[in-house]
């Protein structure tokens, strides 16, 4: 049978849910799902998607993300392949992990963004049996985020919602929290709602989109200066030494800000394989997010 055209809106959120075989679950300790969200961290870098709000679950996971004018199908490919390779080669098994593709539902109105990023945080409850006292003490959703920042992982970002409940600060946070109860008496009811809108979408966001439009040219120009390179191609010429940093920097940047695949680098990276690009552009991701390097090329790019 066909697969089901997708429904995809690059400038609106999106409700997102991937969850395991039956027979298994996503998440067997807090380690796998540390592991997990590491891999929603550096993909929110790469791709440049927001995580509104989270929650992990033993078998599934629930995310709303908003994909700023990028491609969801790609985001999630690069959290859940790595993750399912992850997973079976610790459990050293072999397999499908998730029981099918993710599944995403197109947010409509504020009303629908505010019910599902309450219905998300809501889910925690029924994690409450392994000891946490409440949602907000469950560790693995993005709860914190939206009423004790300070304590938050930096994963999700809140401002989208708290726009539609009194802007910021602790007014929107003692908002949310009362919304927070007032949905969850609805909870199953919206959870039936949630399984059929699935197959909807139809919501268009204000919010401006990310532009990745940047060339490859402006990128290595800019990333060549701030290393004090005097020429941006050459040292990523495959046999040229002591450039491996520029090499893994130059990779994670293009992907970044050009949008551009392994596939697409290769053709400036000439002699390297699409899997060579991808070891260099993990190992450039830690190093862009050191000392300030990504914020700094952004700002660079932005003039």
């Amino acid at each position: 049978m066909p697969r089901t055209a997708r429904k995809k809106d690059k400038f609106s959120p999106h409700h997102v849910m991937s969850r395991s075989i039956p027979e298994l679950n996503l998440f067997n300790c807090n380690e796998d799902k540390e592991h997990y969200l590491s891999l929603m961290k550096t993909a929110t870098i790469v791709y440049r998607i927001t995580i509104m709000a989270y929650c992990l679950m033993d078998n599934h996971v629930h995310m709303m993300v908003h994909p700023n004018g990028g491609d969801i199908g790609d985001f999630m490919k690069n959290i859940n392949n790595p993750y399912a390779k992850y997973y079976n080669k610790i459990y050293e098994r072999r397999g499908h992990l998730y029981g099918d593709r993710y599944k995403n539902i197109v947010i409509k109105d504020e009303v629908q963004l505010l019910r599902t990023s309450t219905y998300i945080h809501n889910n925690a409850k029924d994690m409450l049996w392994q000891g946490y006292g409440s949602i907000e003490d469950y560790p693995y959703s993005s709860i914190k985020e939206f009423t004790k920042p300070e304590q938050g992982r930096g994963i999700a970002d809140p401002t989208l919602i708290f726009d539609y409940i009194n802007g910021e600060g602790a007014k929107a946070r003692n908002h949310y929290k009362v919304l927070l109860e007032i949905q969850s008496q609805g909870h199953e009811a919206f959870e039936k709602e949630v399984e059929e809108a699935f197959k909807k979408g139809e919501y268009k966001s204000e919010k401006k989109p990310v532009v990745r439009d940047a060339t490859p040219k402006k990128v290595l120009g800019a990333l060549a200066k701030l290393l004090n390179k005097a020429t941006p191609e050459l040292p990523l010429e495959k046999y040229r030494k002591g450039e491996k940093v520029y090499k893994c920097l130059a990779a994670i940047s293009l992907r970044i800000f050009c949008g551009m695949t392994l596939k697409d680098i290769t053709e400036i990276f000439k002699g390297y394989t699409s899997s060579s690009i991808g070891q260099l552009s993990g190992e450039g991701y830690k190093l862009i997010m050191r000392e300030g390097l990504y914020y700094k090329l952004t700002e660079a790019l932005s003039e």
